[in-house]
């Protein structure tokens, strides 16, 4: 409730996160919280997306007709959309009272565990053992053979032909064609461009080609 008896042949009505003093003359004028709560129902119970998605039964159906004994036509005069959901609201009132349908239960079923558990029991020290020889005790030659396998996957020629777009050049912007011979990252429309740009990408250069010989 928005507005309560005041003093004087005044009211009071609640707004703003206080109660403020008004005459009687406006006490049924709307605030906008009272404004923003009407335009929510209007959208709520008239709206396309959210209408077909509500299930009235006979509960929340007694609910929403309560609605009726807020209109009146002070509310009406200042939001005149509200006529439509008058409307309705006594269509309502006239149908019958809507079966609600069971409600639907989901079970949360641990398929992929219970099927890993069956498949792994009687192995899990087998498999942590195996683990920690892998990932976390890697002898040095493992760990060339991964460092290859992820210097595969992230080649540049396997990236550059998932780029949708034609590469740019890293001097002037356009289209470029050429890249660095030593790193392979940085791409160039010509010889006039990569030579301009060479001071900025020179340290970033050695640093790339430091590192894919450290790995081989």
């Amino acid at each position: 409730v928005s507005t309560q008896s005041g003093h004087y042949g005044r009211g009071l009505k609640y707004d703003t996160n206080k109660w403020h003093a008004v005459s009687h003359e406006k006490v049924n004028d709307l605030s906008k919280l009272e404004g923003q709560l009407w335009i929510g129902m209007v959208q709520f119970l008239l709206s396309d997306h959210c209408q077909p998605n509500y299930q009235l039964n006979s509960a929340n159906q007694a609910a929403i007709l309560k609605l009726r004994s807020h209109f009146h036509p002070r509310v009406l005069d200042q939001l005149p959309g509200l006529v439509d959901l008058q409307r309705y609201l006594e269509e309502l009132s006239l149908l019958s009272t809507p079966t609600s349908r069971p409600p639907l239960i989901l079970e949360q079923v641990p398929h992929f565990y219970t099927t890993h558990e069956a498949k792994c029991k009687g192995k899990w020290t087998e498999m942590a053992n195996k683990h920690f020889r892998d990932i976390f005790c890697m002898s040095k030659e493992r760990m060339k053979k991964q460092a290859a396998k992820f210097a595969a996957t992230y080649d540049m020629d396997v990236m550059s032909e998932l780029i949708s777009e034609p590469p740019k050049c890293e001097s002037c912007g356009d289209t470029a064609s050429k890249r660095c011979s030593s790193c392979a990252t940085a791409w160039y429309c010509g010889r006039e461009c990569q030579v301009k740009h060479w001071q900025r990408h020179k340290q970033a250069c050695k640093m790339i080609v430091q590192s894919k010989k450290e790995s081989s």
